[in-house]
């Protein structure tokens, strides 16, 4: 397998490297060391390919070699899909880390706007002595806004960073499946 797996999936250059990373890290962490499976075909269709060969040419040659070792169309299309799979749970562990970062940056400004406005009312009882502290969470409560906009801008950002980078992946995945099942 290639060291880095970007070269397998260039159509990821240009998206978000992290989103890019965490993927190809679930990719990585599914693959057998020592296995003729999807990646390492790929890698062999990419090289061939490399050597200006028709992209269905490229698949039959990567797949009679790699028939030789054992590799069957069924064995391929399993380790496609596992890839796939692995993807899929990257991004369901992704979308619930979401959540939590979600609850923690927005809900959490929220709920600390809610108690801070109890507060403020519980001290306006003591108008004389509490003045200070007043103004205090007021000027929070003020500037708390700002916050969970800013939050959930950052946190959209990561999200469609991510997804971009997943539906690109999950898109060439797809795509060779189908070449898979049209040239072999």
């Amino acid at each position: 397998m290639t060291s880095d797996l970007r070269e397998l999936f260039p159509n990821t250059k240009g998206l978000d490297d992290k989103s890019i990373s965490a993927l190809l890290q679930a990719v990585k962490r599914h693959y057998k060391e020592g296995q003729f499976d999807y990646l390492k075909f790929k890698q062999s269709v990419i090289n061939l390919a490399k050597m200006d060969m028709d992209v269905a040419l490229a698949y039959k040659s990567a797949f009679m070699t790699a028939s030789t070792v054992g590799l069957t169309k069924e064995s391929l299309l399993k380790s496609a899909k596992g890839y796939q799979y692995a993807v899929q749970n990257e991004r369901e562990s992704f979308a619930e880390s979401l959540l939590a970062q979600k609850k923690l940056k927005i809900e959490g400004k929220k709920e600390e706007v809610f108690n801070l406005s109890k507060k403020i009312e519980e001290h306006k009882l003591k108008i004389k002595e509490l003045e200070r502290e007043i103004a205090i969470f007021q000027s929070r409560i003020d500037n708390v806004d700002q916050d969970v906009e800013s939050a959930r801008q950052r946190i959209e950002k990561v999200k469609e960073n991510f997804l971009n980078v997943y539906n690109v992946l999950d898109k060439d995945i797809k795509n060779d499946i189908d070449l898979i099942n049209t040239y072999l």
